[in-house]
């Protein structure tokens, strides 16, 4: 647009929709602002914030996926950095079971630096249990597709990548604060051919089919809290919901109310119907009868749509435990648990 405007004349046009301010190339470099993120010109900041809610998906999500698969394409390109992750995923499976590995770039251009420059540029890389995934972190739709790869993976061959770059933007301020900065990330996800030396490597090196036991910090128990969410949800069919998700957890010695106090509001939205979607999420409690740490995951399923399906452990370091809260548990809780 810039450069059309400098070979004919033409003026710049603030992006804001709702805005007609113009100006030429040589007015709108001095004072026209613009998006943090990419080549989108405003008249001011006013207008960069008024129409950042309806320019924020398309902007970052668009360059920095866009970055996310170079990124993916980079790790599976670049011997040394394919190298790197092959021996976390592996070393990682044996000692903690199946996961994926994570990297993080704090910044896009961190992201761009890695790209150009290889393995010297790699982010911050570690290898996360599938219990210890973060729907939050990464969306439930990536979070779903994750438990699916973990689920359908060869760790002998194969590993899952998990890449997220933080994105920091201007959000839309008021008049007591104008300037408001968020933070967001950015992920995409793949699975990966191991490096072709350490798969020789499992198939020769000595005690190869072995497995060691778990790390003593290992954290063996999932509960899984699963409900169906129809487009026809009845309140009582949601009050249920609420109720057997608490009373599942006080089982445990768990207050949701008084441990997680935004989950439980996140609930009693759900119950109420101010919204029709309760997003996934993860908890890390301690079992106050046991004093053991443990994985809860509450996951809905929408309409008809397959349920997902939860990785087992080979060895049986994992005890996955899923109730259905939307159904009547009646006096069968204490043998479900």
């Amino acid at each position: 647009d810039s450069a059309e405007a400098a070979g004919h004349g033409h003026y710049l046009k603030c992006r804001y929709p709702r805005c007609d301010a113009t100006a030429t190339l040589a007015e709108a470099r001095k004072t026209f602002k613009s998006c943090h993120n990419c080549s989108h010109l405003y008249c001011s900041r006013e207008c960069r914030r008024a129409h950042w809610e309806r320019h924020r998906k398309a902007c970052l999500h668009s360059r920095v996926s866009a970055l996310c698969r170079l990124v993916l394409s980079t790790c599976k390109d670049d011997a040394d950095t394919l190298r790197h992750l092959s021996v976390l995923a592996r070393r990682g499976y044996l000692s903690q079971g199946r996961g994926v590995v994570r990297i993080l770039f704090r910044s896009p251009e961190r992201a761009d630096s890695f790209i150009k420059q290889g393995f010297q540029c790699l982010g911050e890389v570690s290898y996360v249990r599938w219990p210890d995934l973060l729907p939050a972190e990464m969306g439930p739709e990536l979070y779903s597709e994750l438990l699916k790869l973990s689920t359908e993976y060869k760790p002998d061959s194969k590993m899952l990548l998990y890449v997220a770059i933080c994105v920091v933007s201007e959000a839309p301020g008021s008049a007591t604060a104008p300037v408001k900065w968020e933070r967001q990330l950015v992920s995409r996800c793949a699975k990966l051919k191991l490096c072709r030396t350490v798969v020789s490597e499992i198939a020769s090196g000595p005690g190869a089919g072995e497995r060691p036991g778990p790390r003593p910090d290992t954290v063996g128990d999932v509960l899984v809290l699963s409900f169906n969410i129809l487009s026809k949800t009845t309140q009582r069919a949601r009050e249920q919901v609420s109720q057997n998700v608490q009373t599942v957890l006080r089982q445990r010695g768990v207050n949701l109310r008084k441990h997680y106090p935004e989950v439980y509001q996140r609930l009693a939205t759900f119950v109420e119907g101010s919204t029709d979607r309760f997003l996934p999420v993860t908890l890390h409690p301690r079992d106050t009868a046991t004093g053991r740490s443990f994985v809860c995951i509450v996951m809905p399923n929408y309409g008809d749509t397959e349920r997902v399906q939860f990785p087992v452990s080979e060895n049986g370091d994992d005890r996955v435990v899923t109730v259905d809260v939307g159904a009547d548990l009646g006096d069968d809780l204490t043998s479900k648990l």
